[in-house]
């Protein structure tokens, strides 16, 4: 399975922290990173009244902290990691955080992508600094407020603290924080992972109770109005082209709106030919598909077996490496040298990897 490329942004002076005050008083903090022709745009495109504004993070004045995981979740855990990010520099208390899956807003949430277990690298920094620039906003909020340097203030669980013993919570400093300059955020420090308390904690993932509970979670479980559902039949074999489909008979079938064959893209990572059956209502769609016959033209790759892959990877150990990604030290000789060697050889199948969810997209 040929993954989606990861766009994996860096932090640059052009990544700015954005606030607003929300309804009743709260904080508002979101990320971006602007491309240099785009800079004279931001005084406008990113105005606090626009509601197309990329928040990340919002404080409401009970120290709730909605935090948005941006990414896809397909069951790898983004929507829990990304947040954690985010909770771990903010110096939020994990308990009061709350989760909300991101829409598709690919400007102000850069790299919404799955594939390649790129997900956790390419947002590890720029998801942290989002966290760091919100706690730089809270603890000036608190400076200003018992007319204090910041230095002398610091973060702990949601609280800001000063050196002489004086707190006040996150959720009291949010309407003041909005009022505030957003800092830089590639000038804020970030923590010493030696003081992380969320990052690297077996934290349970937002949507467990849910799962547990058979809520509505995934992308099938999607309905807009006069939404169309449809099964999309490819071959047993990958990469194969239809040869004759009975869609004729198939569009006689109660309820069904459209039936096609689509010869699919040349290139086998995106879309493979198959059989499209179409109508208003899942299980019409799902019982015609019943009565659908399709005959599939040859194709190489109905010559591709797991035996075959682990007989073409034996054949491969048995020859020099053809390239070394890491090499330390004389691996022969150290073997050579050892009083007693032992040698294995381990295969998988031929599978697919994928989510354990019916594969699905809403168009």
């Amino acid at each position: 399975m040929t993954a989606p490329k990861i766009e994996t942004s860096g932090v640059s002076r052009r990544e700015f922290l954005r606030a607003t005050a929300l309804v009743g008083g709260g904080l508002l903090l979101a990320s971006y990173l602007e491309p240099a022709a785009a800079a004279a745009e931001v005084g406008t495109r990113l105005a606090p009244a626009e509601p197309a504004l990329g928040a990340y993070i919002r404080i409401a004045p009970d120290g709730i902290i909605t935090i948005i995981g941006k990414n896809p979740e397909v069951g790898q855990g983004m929507k829990t990691t990304l947040p954690m990010l985010i909770a771990e520099e903010l110096d939020a208390d994990w308990k009061n955080v709350r989760v909300e899956q991101g829409d598709l807003d690919p400007k102000n949430f850069p790299g919404q992508t799955v594939g390649g277990s790129g997900a956790t690298p390419g947002n590890w920094m720029s998801m942290r600094r989002v966290g760091a620039g919100g706690r730089a906003m809270l603890v000036a909020a608190a400076a200003q407020q018992w007319g204090v340097p910041a230095s002398e203030c610091s973060t702990e669980k949601g609280v800001v603290k000063h050196s002489s013993g004086k707190t006040l919570s996150y959720g009291a400093l949010a309407s003041t924080a909005a009022t505030l300059t957003p800092p830089d955020l590639a000038t804020i420090p970030l923590k010493d992972p030696k003081t992380f308390t969320i990052i690297g904690q077996k934290v349970r993932g937002v949507d467990t109770k849910s799962i547990v509970m058979g809520k509505p979670l995934y992308g099938i479980d999607v309905t807009l109005p006069g939404m169309l559902y449809a099964h999309y039949v490819k071959a047993p074999v990958f990469g194969a082209k239809v040869k004759s489909a009975n869609v004729a008979e198939i569009l006689k079938q109660p309820g069904i709106k459209h039936a096609f064959v689509l010869e699919g893209t040349p290139q086998l990572a995106g879309l493979v030919g198959g059989v499209a059956i179409v109508s208003d209502n899942w299980w019409l769609a799902k019982q015609a598909r019943e009565k659908l016959v399709v005959e599939w033209e040859a194709h190489p790759t109905s010559q591709q077996s797991s035996d075959g892959f682990a007989k073409q990877a034996a054949a491969f150990a048995s020859q020099p490496a053809q390239r070394n990604l890491r090499k330390d030290g004389d691996v022969d000789a150290a073997l050579k040298a050892g009083a007693k060697t032992a040698q294995g050889s381990y295969y998988y199948p031929f599978i697919a990897h994928a989510p354990l969810e019916p594969q699905n997209t809403t168009a």
